[in-house]
């Protein structure tokens, strides 16, 4: 069946919508249809939303109605272009028509809501014999030319979704909020279950069914259903919050708990550590060679448990870090960086490029934390070559997007996802020596900077770790 779901899922997927789409999950009690309502104000976010609904509705192989009214049939197919939907072989089969307003809802001459409800149910017929469904996007802009009394518009709006329930259609109707009135956009409000709105698809708890819409006490019914809409989302509010606070309270009692945890466990392995050296000092001409491996073994567990200690505890302290935010210029940093790993950059002969770098905003000790991790990563999995590192950043608006790019091993595709994850490591530590928490600890530094990070790798094709930072600019502008 072609539902609203199906409908929604374009929106989803598309990368030309940007918005939220509000889940279906815990919506038993919200009345539904495939009836949607888009309000814009502009071209572009009309678009947004209009493209992908009419490109899946192409790819599904439905057939497609779109009536036109005061962009040509050439600016629309422009528009249409584009993504996996053929949209000039659609037209060219009948898949996709364009309809004016005259064919369709002033076929008469001026609006007739019982005319346009026998259209779409004569091409719903109809695309019942060839196609899985029917997908209809349409402007209503007509109704401001005298061509239909609200009553009347009204009254096909609320009737239409009655005749979509249970039928393989959905329509998108668009309405421009800079031209309607607003006395007109509530009414609509209330007759469609589904509304977009600045990016963001809403269930309309609003939504008034067509049975009730013109019953004479229908304002009362209003005024119960908005106070119980009101009523039921500060009560969910009110749960979110206390939810959050519990949250707040666990998340700050984990985080003392790994810091403390980690700070108790140095003593005990550096008695552990120091009594092992004592004794093969000491008892060392009277043990054997299994003896003196044992010992070895159990010193270098203890201090690759050491390392991971040390991890652990930078990586609880980046929350409750409270130095200020300050410019940071990452030339410098990096500079710093390149000096700590100068004995592994000329024993590997790595040859390291760096753009010029513009200022952050951000912790200057966590940044070279990061770009160390970082480098230091690079010129370790760089493989049997030496290593080949560039580091370079472009600026987004009031963010600075970084790449460290090498030419090493790779990532397999099934393991991209978790690398960022505490203690995730993909080799052994013979292969590799490290403990896990490098990377895990380069997502914290950048949420902690309000950043996103993500990888570009594939298997011997070398890798690209990207991170965003805020740009000074914008520390000094706050």
């Amino acid at each position: 069946m072609l539902t609203v779901e199906s409908g929604l899922e374009a929106l989803r997927e598309s990368p030309e919508f940007h918005g939220t789409i509000e889940p279906f999950d815990d919506l038993e009690e919200l009345e539904t249809c495939e009836h949607i309502a888009l309000f814009y104000r502009d071209r572009d976010e009309r678009f947004e939303t209009v493209t992908p609904f009419i490109r899946q509705g192409i790819e599904r192989g439905e057939r497609v109605m779109y009536v036109i009214d005061e962009f040509s049939r050439s600016t629309v197919l422009d528009e249409l272009r584009g993504g996996d939907a053929d949209v000039d072989a659609a037209v060219d089969s009948g898949q996709l028509t364009f309809h004016s307003l005259e064919e369709t809802y002033l076929r008469s001459g001026r609006f007739d809501p019982d005319d346009m409800l026998e259209v779409y149910a004569d091409a719903i017929e109809d695309a019942n014999e060839s196609y899985p469904g029917l997908r209809v996007t349409a402007s209503t802009n007509f109704v401001l030319d005298e061509n239909a009394t609200l009553e009347e518009f009204m009254a096909y709006e609320s009737r239409v979704n009655d005749l979509f329930r249970g039928e393989n259609c959905i329509a998108l109707c668009h309405y421009d909020c800079e031209r309607i009135p607003p006395e007109t956009l509530i009414d609509v409000i209330r007759t469609h279950p589904h509304i977009v709105y600045e990016g963001t698809v809403c269930h309309n708890f609003y939504y008034t069914p067509p049975e009730e819409f013109f019953e004479p006490d229908e304002p009362m019914r209003d005024v119960e259903r908005m106070l119980n809409t009101l009523a039921d989302r500060s009560r969910a509010r009110a749960d979110l919050d206390e939810t959050v606070s519990q949250l707040e309270a666990s998340n700050e009692r984990l985080k003392r708990f790994a810091y403390v945890a980690s700070h108790d466990l140095q003593e005990p392995l550096r008695m552990i550590s120091s009594y092992l050296q004592l004794l093969e000092s000491r008892y060392g001409d009277d043990l054997d060679g299994d003896a003196r491996e044992y010992i070895d073994f159990a010193v270098d567990g203890s201090d690759r448990m050491r390392e991971m200690i040390d991890g652990l505890l930078a990586y609880s302290r980046i929350d409750t870090d409270e130095s200020d935010v300050e410019p940071v210029d990452c030339n410098a940093v990096v500079d710093d960086v390149l000096t700590d790993l100068h004995v592994r950059i000329d024993e590997t002969d790595a040859e390291i490029t760096v753009d010029s770098l513009p200022a952050v905003a951000g912790n200057v000790h966590q940044l070279e934390q990061l770009f160390f991790n970082l480098l230091s990563n690079a010129i370790k999995y760089s493989g049997d070559e030496p290593p080949q590192i560039e580091v370079g950043c472009e600026r987004r608006g009031d963010r600075c997007l970084f790449a460290v790019a090498d030419r090493g091993i790779g990532i397999e595709p099934e393991y991209v996802d978790g690398i960022f994850d505490v203690f995730n490591r993909l080799h052994s530590n013979d292969e590799f020596p490290g403990t896990g928490i490098g990377l895990s600890l380069c997502r914290k530094i950048v949420a902690h900077h309000d950043g996103d990070i993500w990888v570009d790798s594939e298997s011997d094709e070398g890798t690209t770790f990207y991170f965003t930072l805020p740009s000074a600019t914008s520390v000094q502008s706050n």
